[in-house]
């Protein structure tokens, strides 16, 4: 990759990063927790999910600038996909603060007056221009990657907007107040930000065609990479290599992997980032140890919400960057 390209995986890698330091200190930090109005789903919902698609599409544009390709035509082809990652990624950022700007509209009397609630909007406005200084960046590294279908595209995007924009600015916020509101109100929240990241994706960014490799090939790059290079540490490269191999190790691998079975993976993502998220708010919350019928009522909602988000973002999304092909063109060992 060139070095462009490699200074913008950089950037967008150290926005989702400041992505979610706003994220987090807007909802925990004393003085901003107390403005905040976008602290309560659905819009809290939408911040959760992009912060977690942000750092994911960021760690995997920086391995995809810095990984070593061995054919000029794959090169191209995974120019093209790390240019869509990153459009993602900065516009996971603005759909989350287009939420976030919603609420403060919807909720004026809650930060107007008070130096926090204007610093919180400026953090608001700052982290915005960083997210459209990318989407510049990303566009100056690509000038003439224009598609015929855009205008198409665009208008299917320009609608998704319009609707999701509306839908969030009018959805009757007093619904969140019983169980199953809330469990629709994120849902509501996830939806807010996939669809339109999908639909203005597509339209932004250029196609990378049906040739290219996946997260599996960089993957296997990165391995050859690394036991190329790692002098007496290669020892660990064969640990793995020999665990992988296992007859009982075999089998798992098999089954989570997405080229034979496609949606095994996004689900037992799913399950663990609901189970990490669980474990986050226990630990969060102090005290003494929680309930188990309270834990395991918890720990069913998180999870289920969890694999909700990562289904629907996996649906729309995991084509359009590349994730995953029904075969792979690499053997990583």
């Amino acid at each position: 990759m060139s070095g462009r390209l490699k200074i913008n995986a950089l950037f967008t890698l150290v926005l989702a990063v400041l992505f979610y330091a706003f994220f987090q200190i807007s909802k925990h930090n004393t003085a901003l927790s107390q403005v905040n109005p976008f602290a309560d789903d659905p819009y809290d919902a939408v911040g959760s999910f992009g912060v977690q698609f942000a750092l994911f599409a960021g760690l995997l544009s920086l391995v995809r600038a810095f990984r070593p390709y061995q054919s000029i035509d794959a090169l191209k082809n995974q120019e093209l996909l790390l240019l869509r990652g990153e459009y993602l990624l900065c516009l996971s950022v603005m759909i989350t603060l287009a939420a976030d700007i919603v609420a403060l509209v919807r909720h004026p009397s809650s930060w107007i007056g008070s130096p926090a609630g204007y610093l919180l909007a400026a953090l608001t406005g700052g982290l915005m221009f960083l997210a459209a200084l990318g989407i510049w960046l990303i566009h100056y590294s690509a000038p003439n990657t224009g598609s015929a279908t855009a205008r198409n595209a665009w208008l299917r995007a320009a609608g998704v907007i319009i609707v999701s924009i509306l839908i969030l600015a009018l959805y009757p916020e007093s619904w969140r107040q019983s169980t199953h509101g809330e469990l629709f109100t994120v849902l509501v929240g996830i939806a807010f930000l996939f669809v339109p990241l999908w639909a203005v994706g597509i339209a932004i960014s250029p196609s990378p065609g049906t040739f290219f490799e996946d997260c599996i090939d960089d993957f296997a790059a990165m391995h050859r990479w690394l036991k190329a290079h790692a002098g007496p540490f290669v020892v660990f490269c064969n640990v793995f290599e020999t665990i992988a191999v296992w007859s009982f190790v075999r089998p798992i691998l098999n089954w989570i992997n997405p080229h034979k079975h496609t949606w095994n993976f996004a689900i037992l993502l799913g399950i663990a980032m609901g189970i990490v998220l669980v474990l986050g708010e226990t630990l969060g919350e102090g005290g003494g140890p929680p309930q188990v019928g309270r834990l395991v009522l918890v720990t069913a909602i998180f999870i289920s919400l969890e694999c909700a988000g990562v289904l629907l973002g996996y649906a729309l999304l995991a084509k359009p960057m590349g994730l995953f092909r029904e075969t792979s063109i690499a053997q990583a060992f």
